[in-house]
């Protein structure tokens, strides 16, 4: 992050959103709206000496609202860039951060303003949000202090985490000596409230959490509760085969009932555990919950503002999920990392650099070469059934309002042939593939001026048909 802010020909707009997006390949226009601070980012030098003076305390966001940050703050310790901004629903408007302030950042009449900027080729990358447990309440999430997910526990184990890398249980802050974790929250699950799909990361994190727990608290016992454990990608298996080595215990099922001791704070699952045939209870200390993979609030946004196609759960719908999956149905526009899909690690830096080729490559070359195999409308024949419209999955056609003709977008257009094949009118036709074109292929192929046809010859056996 520090490398690209401090690159020359890359400018972050951070704090910022696209309301806007126009435009064709190579010459998108995109409206952004950056939204106040109220700290001038050209004089703050991020030391901190608003935020120690700040008397406001609120739940840190950044940290899964365990531990406290004020009203005027960094977002974390690694922002880029490292510049204080004021949250203006805790502010109390006791002016401290302004007399702390030796360069005058600080400025509560901030406005929000819009810029816009143009763009040969636009990269998605609006990452993923956690599966919203505490709406649905699974598992005594938000009833219970104690029970709390992977991205929770993964704060506390972060050294600049509210802990400072330490597990501590959330009601008392004592160390838990027994936890046990949940996987497939949310996920694998055909109940209303959960998807489908799996979100691939949930196991191999589980078991990184649950080595660092044994490094980090000595003597606890883990238990990781699983419907099948998922560890696919390269050398993943063997890492779960010494996890298990390790003592951390795997029970094959998911547990039905949990509940708190008010008293201790203890929790109890109560589960079957399948490979035993046997339901069985368990007390422990902290219980963490293994959310699965939604598409983020971003990703929905942005969605929205670009007319981007979605897939079933929810996500950015390449153009072929295997031989063009960076590629949307809009040419110029790429997607990466979990924008399409739950990811690893490496496999969103892999996807991260096949947009980014792909971008380049038009950007680069300063010319972008497409092939001519597109729709033509026949503008005396085309009834405006809409229906052209209805069928082009690469939103390539429309009808003109003005002069109910429906018009072709080149650059969308597959040259894929719906439209023609849908069009009652018969208004549409492929370069390239027109009918007089086709028909004309055809008599070329089958005249032959010097060959006459002949007659076949039934066959011995067979007797003559008649006609």
């Amino acid at each position: 992050m520090v490398k690209a802010a401090k690159h020359p020909n890359i400018k972050l707009y951070t704090y910022a959103e696209i309301v806007e997006v126009s435009g064709i390949t190579g010459n998108y226009s995109i409206k952004i709206k950056q939204k106040p601070r109220y700290v001038d980012p050209k004089l703050c030098t991020g030391c901190g000496a608003c935020i120690a003076k700040c008397p406001v305390d609120v739940p840190d966001e950044f940290n899964r609202d365990i531990g406290m940050r004020k009203a005027i703050y960094i977002p974390f310790a690694q922002a880029v860039p490292k510049v204080a901004l004021i949250d203006k629903e805790a502010c109390m408007s006791c002016g401290l951060c302004t007399k702390t302030c030796q360069r005058g950042a600080v400025n509560h009449e901030q406005k929000e303003s819009f810029e816009t900027v143009i763009a040969g080729a636009i990269i998605v990358a609006t990452g993923w949000d956690e599966y919203p447990v505490q709406k649905y309440g699974t598992f005594g999430y938000g009833r219970y202090q104690n029970v709390i997910t992977q991205m929770e526990l993964e704060r506390m184990l972060s050294p600049v985490g509210s802990t400072h890398g330490h597990v501590l249980r959330v009601s008392d802050k004592k160390v838990p000596k027994r936890i046990a974790m949940i996987q497939c929250v949310g996920s694998r699950s055909m109940h209303e409230n959960a998807n489908s799909y799996c979100s691939s990361v949930c196991c191999n994190l589980a078991l990184k959490n649950a080595q660092l727990i044994k490094q980090e608290i000595d003597g606890a016992d883990v238990m990781i509760f699983y419907m099948d454990m998922r560890c696919w990608d390269k050398l993943n298996e063997e890492y779960y085969r010494r996890i298990r080595e390790k003592g951390v215990i795997f029970i094959r099922g998911i547990p039905g009932d949990v509940k708190e001791d008010p008293a201790t704070g203890t929790i109890k699952l109560t589960y079957e555990n399948t490979l035993e045939g046997t339901v069985q209870e368990v007390d422990v200390d902290m219980l963490v919950l293994s959310a699965g993979i939604e598409p983020s609030a971003g990703t929905r946004e942005i969605t929205a503002v670009m007319g981007l196609d979605k897939s079933p759960g929810g996500f950015l719908k390449e153009t072929h999920q295997c031989l063009s999956p960076q590629e949307t149905k809009s040419p110029g526009i790429f997607i990466a990392g979990c924008a399409s899909g739950p990811k690893n690690i490496p496999y969103s830096v892999s996807s991260a650099l096949g947009a980014a080729a792909n971008a380049s490559a038009i950007v680069s070359s300063g010319i972008f070469a497409k092939e001519l195999v597109t729709a033509i409308v026949d503008a005396e024949h085309c009834i405006a059934c809409h229906r052209c419209e209805k069928s082009c999955n690469y939103d390539a056609i429309h009808v003109n309002p003005e002069t109910q003709v429906a018009e072709v977008n080149e650059l969308n257009c597959k040259g894929c042939g719906i439209c023609v094949s849908s069009c009652p009118a018969r208004a549409i036709v492929l370069r390239y593939y027109r009918d007089d074109q086709l028909g004309k292929k055809v008599y070329a192929i089958l005249k032959d001026s010097n060959a006459t046809p002949q007659p076949k010859t039934p066959h011995a056996s067979s007797p003559m048909q008649p006609g």
